[in-house]
């Protein structure tokens, strides 16, 4: 009976998914279970009664008397071990062993149970070397990298972040991302849900925004904003350039362009206007004198003055598109007082202009930008909204000029043809390109609001 149990024990070792040996206190294996072949390549006639310091690499921290002393004290012990197979490829090994005892004696056998981890160790340390190429990416990536959780609170961002923003280390952990991004777009309870997108979810979101330094300087800065969900959790990653280059580079560019606009158009009316002037006059004169004289022609002179008087006033309308007069002599609150009173003189629709604070503007260029996202707005409101009330309200503080256009009108989503047009596209080109940004709403009131904010001064 004894013989036929100690078999089925036997037969029951054999059949463990894990590997199983057993020694004597001395270190010599007496019993190799059949997994082991699979795990070091040796045959039970070949294991059986050799040393178990043949299946671990002399190196190892832990002897075969240390591990005992260690079992007699803890009962058992587990941990990591270094192995070496038949061939002598060594592999790393899960170990668990404990101390056997028969008759409550002092223990004689030690039973060891192994498990083969190679693959699992070598899964972690590529694991490992991808998290740490993944880290150099994010820490080294000329872009500022920020990711924020959907309250709004930057958890993590790479060195660029820091050194764009003005921050030591570890500073931005925590904060709000309106700290450093005040016109990101958000609502109490959530993040990133307002004025985005209308779809559930944010994939490669491109914003314009002003950026502000530990300072308080501002600056203009584009974020590519993506969402994340991760660990169960609705994550989003941005990543920052910054503008300030750019908007530099494409300002300077309008200016000259605008300069040579306003050269072209003095030109048109001071020299050639000035000249088709002279023409009807001197053919006026001719035709007078044809005519005391009853000399043949006088209705073709007429003809020709009259030719040259249309030339002469088409001439000045194109110098003064050229050069917007009103707002190079009286400022940007004439101009869309004069842009509103237009628009309800023509089309009969309400159209109100008002204003708050000191909104004298000195620079031209901000004053030609707003003064076109305005009339852009307008067009929009009568074009596309079917609206029949526009209020277009100009507002200036020390830091901010403020342009907001409102109608009563059908509004559009953001994301259908008139949210992503030409105009649109060309009414944020101009805001971000005095370093500004513009915003497209529907108000609790059901109305649209279209509102461009650019810092007073560049």
């Amino acid at each position: 009976m004894e013989t036929i149990i100690t078999h089925n024990k036997s037969a029951v070792f054999d059949n463990i998914m894990f590997g199983t040996m057993l020694t004597n206190m001395n270190g010599e294996i007496i019993f190799w279970g059949q997994s082991n072949e699979e795990i070091f390549g040796y045959r039970s006639d070949e294991i059986v009664g050799k040393s178990i310091d043949l299946l671990f690499d002399d190196s190892e921290s832990m002897s075969f008397k240390e591990l005992l002393r260690e079992c007699a004290e803890h009962g058992e012990i587990e941990g990591h071990w270094y192995g070496i197979q038949k061939n002598r490829t060594g592999i790393w090994l899960d170990v668990w062993v404990k101390l056997l005892q028969r008759d409550y004696s002092i223990p004689d056998i030690c039973i060891i149970s192994l498990l083969n981890v190679s693959k699992l160790k070598k899964t972690e340390r590529q694991l490992r070397r991808s998290k740490l190429l993944a880290q150099n990416l994010f820490d080294n990536s000329a872009d500022a990298i920020i990711i924020i959780n959907d309250q709004g609170n930057i958890f993590s961002c790479n060195v660029a972040v820091k050194k764009m923003f003005g921050y030591q280390e570890r500073e931005l952990a925590g904060k709000y991302v309106n700290e450093i991004l005040p016109h990101v777009p958000y609502e109490d309870g959530g993040f990133m849900k307002k004025n985005v997108l209308s779809s559930e979810k944010i994939n490669g979101v491109d914003l314009e925004l002003q950026g502000v330094k530990k300072d308080g300087t501002e600056f203009p800065v584009e974020m590519t904003l993506s969402e994340i969900n991760w660990d169960n959790r609705k994550i989003f990653t941005g990543v920052i350039r910054d503008l300030t280059e750019r908007r530099n580079l494409e300002r300077r560019i309008f200016e000259i362009g605008s300069e040579e606009r306003r050269r072209i158009g003095c030109e048109l009316h001071d020299g050639l206007g000035q000249m088709l002037t002279g023409i009807r006059l001197l053919s006026e004169n001719l035709a007078k004198k044809l005519e005391v004289h009853g000399s043949p022609g006088v209705d073709a002179v007429n003809e020709i003055a009259e030719m040259v008087k249309d030339a002469d006033e088409y001439t000045r309308t194109l110098s003064r598109g050229l050069v917007h007069v009103d707002m190079e002599k009286k400022g940007l609150s004439v101009g869309l007082q004069k842009l509103c009173s237009k628009f309800t003189n023509v089309t009969g629709i309400s159209c109100q202009y008002k204003e708050s604070g000191d909104v004298e503007i000195e620079n031209y260029n901000i004053s030609l930008h707003l003064f076109r996202i305005a009339q852009e707005a307008v067009n929009n409101a009568i074009k596309h909204a079917n609206a029949d009330y526009i209020v277009v309200h100009l507002s200036r503080d020390p830091k901010e000029v403020c342009v907001t256009v409102t109608d009563n009108g059908d509004g559009f989503e953001i994301e259908d043809g008139h949210g992503n047009g030409l105009g649109i596209q060309i009414m944020r080109h101009r805001a971000g390109m005095l370093g500004g940004f513009m915003e497209i709403e529907r108000t609790e009131n059901e109305e649209t609001q279209v509102r461009c904010v650019v810092p007073n001064e560049l």
